[in-house]
């Protein structure tokens, strides 16, 4: 017998609460989401192989970089419970008004198809890496670890001050062509009078 949308049963946010904090990503499978649940899962392995190498007895210790790594591990993990908590209403919103669940918004879309593969791909190597630890890449981390961190963070200002700019011209702009288009809307009602 066929289910229809109104006798779908709604996710009870307990079950995916808790599951969720037992295992990070496993919540958002429980809810229908499992792209984002793997998402999560490979960025908190991949985070927890990068300790494990930045760690290891052949490269220096760089602390700033572990306090980091290690900071991000909770970061993720409730970050991923919060993610569950809304993504539970979400679901359960949308069973209840009867709207299937691939009509999702662009916020929950996430990463889909071929780049969901390759970003997993490139995920999985770099884990792979951090494992085998390459004699290049821990050249790479000991000699130009710093310049390259300083690059990175350069690059991420630069791009949220770019950001941030865009956002405030049209925002400027917006409230201008407003200001026009009443002030244009005023005049010609005065000449119809």
């Amino acid at each position: 017998m066929k289910k229809t949308p109104a006798k779908l049963p709604l996710k009870r946010k307990f079950i995916a609460v808790f599951i969720a904090a037992i295992l990070p990503g496993f919540g958002h499978m429980y809810l229908g989401l499992a792209q984002r649940g793997i998402q999560f899962i490979a960025i908190l392995l991949l985070d927890i192989a990068a300790l494990f190498y930045f760690t290891s007895k052949g490269i220096q210790i760089n602390v700033p970089l572990l306090i980091l790594l290690a900071l991000m591990i909770p970061v993720i993990y409730f970050y991923n419970v919060y993610d569950v908590l809304q993504s539970t209403d979400w679901i359960n919103d949308h069973i209840r008004a009867l709207i299937p669940k691939y009509k999702r918004r662009k916020s929950f879309a996430g990463v889909r198809g071929i780049s969901f593969g390759l970003v997993l791909m490139a995920e999985g190597l770099l884990i792979f890496m951090f494992l085998v630890r390459p004699y290049w890449l821990r050249n790479v981390v000991s000699f130009w670890g710093g310049y390259i961190t300083a690059v990175i963070c350069i690059v991420i200002g630069v791009g949220l001050l770019a950001f941030q700019i865009v956002r405030i011209y049209r925002s400027i702009h917006k409230s201008t062509s407003s200001a026009k288009s009443q002030a244009v809307g005023g005049a010609s009602n005065d000449r119809q009078n």
